[in-house]
């Protein structure tokens, strides 16, 4: 009995040693949580590296950058584990103003965890926008081409927030289906994967479209008959609002040429969308350096022309159908054909098309 009372006594001994030696040892590494840090910089672009910068002191760093899935203390977001010594680097996918979280935390000589908080707010903004591209597909079956081509318009930015669609002419036509007049199906590609993108109807609705979806074939660049200039906006996951405006501007076309009553044959050079070829064969009588071509742009569609938004010239000077004489006796005569979005003053807001004449005997 003796024998068993003092094994009792040594191994209670030896487990209150354990235990202050494990006392001792949190003791030891214990330092007490200071949430404290800092960022570079107040304005960050989309996509930059923000440091964060520890000031603190603690075990343990956990960082919530405040944007999406996480912003500290709502439930089931996450935060990220800084490196043992307190430094974190992180990338924003989207414009904002976002709270970040700095967590700093330690385990106490009796097991607990201790910490503090503190925040930074930083900024992000798109300087590019949050529209990368977009483009209208398919709008119409080019019959010039072997096989199944179809013409896509691909937006070129002209400023921050507005882009021009270039469309083919021959797009012009009434057709529920690859034609400019129909609804159409939309593609592009936004700065942040987070984002969603709006058409505005024209009752000023905002209705989402997603690129490619054929369930988004609802966009309408008609409207009263016209080409109208649309607008999109694309809404962030943190409520940041950036509206773009799209403008289907037509490529011209000449649709008749004639002279002394012989019609021309037009025909676009497959290299290019804005270049046509017209040849004609006149009498061997007729003198062609003094010829009075007549001629037409777009079929003279009221819709596209008012009159004062297309010009056409050679080499700079204006040519007047049925008016304007040329010269064609030193060869081919090539036309530039200058043509404005109609109801609208900008500038950038044009399109050009080169038509090369060939007349002979």
């Amino acid at each position: 009995m003796k024998k068993i009372r003092v094994l009792l006594y040594s191994l209670l001994a030896v487990l209150m040693l354990v235990s202050c030696d494990e006392n001792g040892y949190l003791r030891d590494l214990y330092v007490a949580p200071k949430a404290a840090f800092e960022i570079e910089k107040d304005t960050y672009d989309v996509f930059e590296s923000v440091h964060f910068v520890n000031k603190g002191s603690g075990q343990y760093y956990v960082v919530y950058p405040g944007d999406a899935n996480h912003v500290y203390g709502k439930e089931g977001d996450t935060g990220f584990a800084a490196a043992s010594d307190g430094t974190f680097s992180y990338s924003y996918q989207e414009p904002g103003t976002f709270n970040a979280v700095w967590v700093a935390s330690s385990i106490n000589e009796n097991g607990e965890r201790e910490f503090q908080v503190d925040s930074v707010t930083v900024k992000v903004v798109a300087l590019d926008g949050g529209l990368d591209n977009l483009r209208i597909n398919n709008i119409y079956r080019m019959s010039e081409y072997a096989g199944t081509v179809y013409y896509t318009s691909y937006g070129e930015f002209i400023s921050s927030d507005s882009l021009i669609c270039p469309i083919l002419f021959d797009a012009w036509r009434d057709a529920t289906f690859n034609s400019i007049k129909a609804k159409q199906l939309v593609n592009f590609e936004l700065s942040s994967s987070l984002a969603e993108m709006y058409w505005i109807d024209p009752v000023g609705e905002e209705k989402k479209i997603v690129s490619g979806s054929t369930a988004s074939r609802i966009v309408e660049f008609v409207q009263d008959g016209k080409l109208k200039i649309q607008n999109f906006r694309v809404i962030t996951a943190s409520g940041v609002i950036s509206n773009y405006y799209v403008a289907p501007v037509m490529i011209p076309k000449m649709t008749k040429f004639s002279i002394n009553g012989v019609e021309g044959t037009i025909t676009r050079d497959i290299a290019y969308y804005d270049r046509y070829n017209i040849t004609l064969q006149l009498a061997d009588d007729i003198d062609l350096s003094n010829v009075i071509p007549v001629f037409e742009t777009m079929n003279n569609d009221p819709n596209l022309l008012d009159g004062t938004n297309c010009r056409v010239t050679i080499d700079g000077v204006e040519q007047i159908s049925g008016v304007t004489p040329v010269d064609f006796s030193q060869g081919d005569v090539t036309y530039t054909i200058d043509y404005n979005f109609m109801g609208n003053s900008n500038p950038k807001l044009t399109q050009q098309a080169l038509v090369t004449v060939s007349v002979s005997h």
